[in-house]
């Protein structure tokens, strides 16, 4: 897992945010990424870390970050001769971020420019919990999968402590961007054809339970 330093995510903000509503900022969770408070930039990488881990990433492999914010997994992600796409509202942050780091990755303009059946593995780290139409964007997930493809999922669980969690960090009346949360993402996944395979709760496997991670996998 490659971590990319605080003073460089900073840097790349400053050059990069113009005319971006604070709301659409924090949807991108960039105030977490930079909070003073270490433990939840701590949490924040540890989902991450995670992640990399039940992705079990390979090389040589066809890879989509959907949703990848300033761009901070696309350093994990790259390299291995793996071929890596990235999508996002803003994508000015992650191409700038790519641009310094040197690495080879595609920003497609929307999901429906990837080819059906193209990918090996598709990231959305607390993204979903933000779209419209959740149904429609799984079932399109699902047709650019190959067969035995896998996605990995994390999302927050909405519940009490979650709330006080974002209280403390100061983000308190700024959660109206969540449309739902991640145990009801897991539900709309089965439903469509993408079974679960394996969960993990954060930040530690005993309660409280601020986030959930699942790997999914096409049939």
């Amino acid at each position: 897992m490659q971590q990319i330093p605080l003073t460089t995510i900073r840097e790349i903000l400053q050059a990069t945010v113009q005319d971006i509503p604070e709301h659409d900022l924090d949807e991108m969770a960039i105030p977490s990424y930079t909070h003073s408070n270490p433990l939840i930039r701590w949490l924040m990488w540890r989902r991450y870390r995670v992640i990399e881990r039940m992705a079990e990433l390979a090389p040589d492999e066809n890879v989509l970050e959907f949703g990848c914010g300033i761009g901070l997994f696309l350093a994990t992600l790259s390299g291995q001769g793996r071929t890596v796409s990235a999508i996002d509202l803003f994508p000015q942050f992650a191409r700038t971020l790519a641009e310094r780091m040197q690495l080879q990755v595609a920003f497609p303009a929307t999901l429906d420019q990837v080819p059906d059946a193209s990918l090996d593995l598709i990231v959305a780290a607390d993204v979903l919990e933000h779209v419209d139409d959740l149904p429609g964007w799984v079932r399109r997930f699902g047709s650019k999968l190959k067969p035995g493809g896998r996605m990995l999922v994390s999302g927050p669980t909405e519940n009490i402590a979650y709330r006080i969690g974002r209280f403390v960090a100061g983000f308190s009346g700024k959660g109206d961007y969540h449309h739902t949360d991640i145990d009801d993402i897991r539900r709309v996944f089965e439903e469509n054809g993408l079974r679960a395979v394996r969960g993990v709760n954060l930040p530690f496997a005993v309660p409280p339970h601020l986030f959930r991670i699942f790997r999914f996998e096409a049939g």
